[in-house]
Parts: structure tokens; sequence; C-alpha cells
């Protein structure tokens, strides 16, 4: 079989000339070319989803759209995800002041804004006061309360939608006592990670994505590129039935918690694995072969992968 190296083979595209060549040297040593590869035990490669794989954050992107539909199940429940300290009252007041009127009819009231800026500064305040696992196993729930094929739809609408924008930024008005943000928009999939994904694939290697945003949005994406959606692990929630409760599946795929579900479901330790932030750190440390590093400007990460000797990769191409 020829080398990975060889026409067809990798692009060079925007990788960094000496990652590129770690690269082929990875899929040549540990790939079907090689006279060590076991095809009861492929070697494992890990790619986290946002900005790394892709352009922008599609959990993010869905919690965003769902809030600016208002497409969740509104119960008491529901109300009982956002903390009192994070103002629950307010955004539930501007919310009922909105509930069930158009989405033209409202969008340029004051209620609307202060319901959507509140709901959206939930998720930010949970992230810099509590932590990652707080605002994303948030950004999951909202989904409590819906049918599977509910959810299945709106995964749809949230592809079509984002896959659509330009990769640009919007601009949410804020609402007293709620202050406005500025948001990324639109997702696209990397070249070189598109094209990446496939070689690893012709040669054997058995990859996942682990991510921190919830499974079924990302599923609906590696679906649309052609990647096997059950080698997606992401935020997942309990069943009542087909309607979605608020129990995130245990280990939650968060810092650590990536390397345990990775480990549940391979079995061993990967070869390759790409991230862009602490929250990929344990899942770096846990690797056997390559790891590298997409800068985005967090300064920990990079150093990290410096004292350690892993690779820094700038932006790919979209």
């Amino acid at each position: 079989m020829s080398n990975a190296d060889n026409e067809g083979g990798l692009a060079l595209g925007a990788w960094r000339p000496e990652i590129h060549a770690a690269l082929l040297d990875l899929i040549n040593t540990h790939g079907n070319c090689s006279a060590s590869f076991n095809p009861a035990r492929p070697p494992i490669a890990a790619f986290d989803c946002d900005e790394t794989l892709i352009c922008n954050d599609l959990g993010e992107a869905m919690l965003r759209y769902m809030v600016t539909r208002r497409k969740f199940h509104a119960d008491r429940g529901f109300w009982q995800l956002i903390p009192e300290r994070l103002g629950r009252e307010a955004v539930q007041a501007a919310y009922n002041a909105v509930a069930g009127r158009a989405d033209a009819e409202v969008r340029d009231t004051a209620a609307y804004r202060r319901y959507r800026a509140g709901m959206l500064a939930v998720y930010e305040n949970l992230r810099a006061t509590d932590g990652l696992e707080a605002a994303y196993t948030f950004a999951a729930r909202l989904m409590r309360g819906l049918h599977e094929r509910s959810v299945n739809e709106l995964v749809e609408e949230v592809l079509d939608y984002e896959l659509d924008r330009p990769l640009s930024q919007e601009e949410i008005a804020g609402g007293p006592p709620f202050q406005g943000q500025i948001v990324p928009t639109g997702i696209r999939v990397y070249r070189e990670m598109r094209n990446l994904l496939g070689l690893l694939d012709t040669y054997g290697f058995q990859t996942y994505i682990v991510t921190s945003s919830n499974a079924y949005v990302v599923r609906g994406l590696a679906r649309r590129i052609g990647f096997p959606p059950e080698r997606v692990l992401g935020i997942e929630l309990g069943l009542n039935g087909v309607v979605m409760n608020d129990r995130v599946s245990d280990p939650a795929p968060i810092g650590p918690g990536k390397v345990e579900v990775l480990l549940d479901t391979a079995g061993r330790s990967p070869m390759l694995v790409i991230g862009d932030s602490m929250n990929d750190y344990d899942l770096m440390e846990n690797c056997e072969g390559l790891c590298i590093v997409m800068d985005r400007g967090d300064e920990e990460i990079v150093e990290r992968a410096e004292q350690n000797g892993w690779f820094v990769q700038s932006t790919l191409s979209v």
C-alpha cells in the first residue's frame, strides 16, 4: 500500500510544514500501511469540535438559536435551571411578557431584549464564575422537556441556519438589568480537518470527536460531512420515555471527563489528539503519540504545549 504522503494524501493547506510532516509520519508509522498495524486494535485519534474541527462553537450557536427562537419547553422545571442569583425571576418575567406571541411581533420589544440578553448572560456568567462544566451542562439542559423528534428537527434547523450564515459577528441588544453582547455568527468545518479525517479513515485509524457541546447537534454535523455519528462523544441527557430530562450523562466530556469518555468507548489511549484549550489538556496528556494545539489566543494551553513539546498550529482554512 502507498504511503500517505503520496498523491491523494494529506494536503499541506494551512498546516505548518513541520506539523504536516509529523501527521504524515504518524499515519505512515501507525496506519494500515505499517507492518505493525492490527485491524482488531486500530490506532485512535481524538478531535475536539469547537474551534478545532470547526470555526466557532456549535454548542453555543445552538444555545443562542434556542434562546432567540424560544425553542424550549418553558415549564417550572426549566426555569429552575437558572440560578436565582443570575436573575431567574427577571428573565422569566420578561419571557412571560412575550410568550405566545410571534417572533416578528416581539423582536423589537424591551421585554424580548431583556429576556434574550438575560438568558445568554446566564451562560456567560456560569462560565466565568462556576466554570466550564456548569456552563456547558446548562447549554445542553435547555433541551429539557423536548421530545427526541423535536431535538432532531431543531438540530437540522440550527445547522441549516449556521452553515448558511457568514462568519461574522452579531450584536445582541441589552435589556436592563442585562447587558448586551457581541457574539460570533456562522460555523464552518476547516478544510484541512475534513481532509485529515478522510485520510485517517483511509489508513485505518478509528477517529472520535470528543466535544463538550451537546452530542445531538455535533452528530448532526458529523452526518453532513460523512463522519460516523456514533463516534461523536458529547454531552447527552437522560430520557423519560422519548422526552429529554435534565440528567447529564456521566462522565460528561469536559476536562478530565473527555479522557474517561474516550477510554470507556475506545478502550485505549489515542495516538493523535487535536484540541484548542485547557478543556482538552487532560486528553492530550493521555495521548501516546502526537498532540496538536490549535492556537486561538488561549495563552495557558499554548504555554503548556511548549512545555510538553506539543505542536501549536495557527488558524486553518474555511
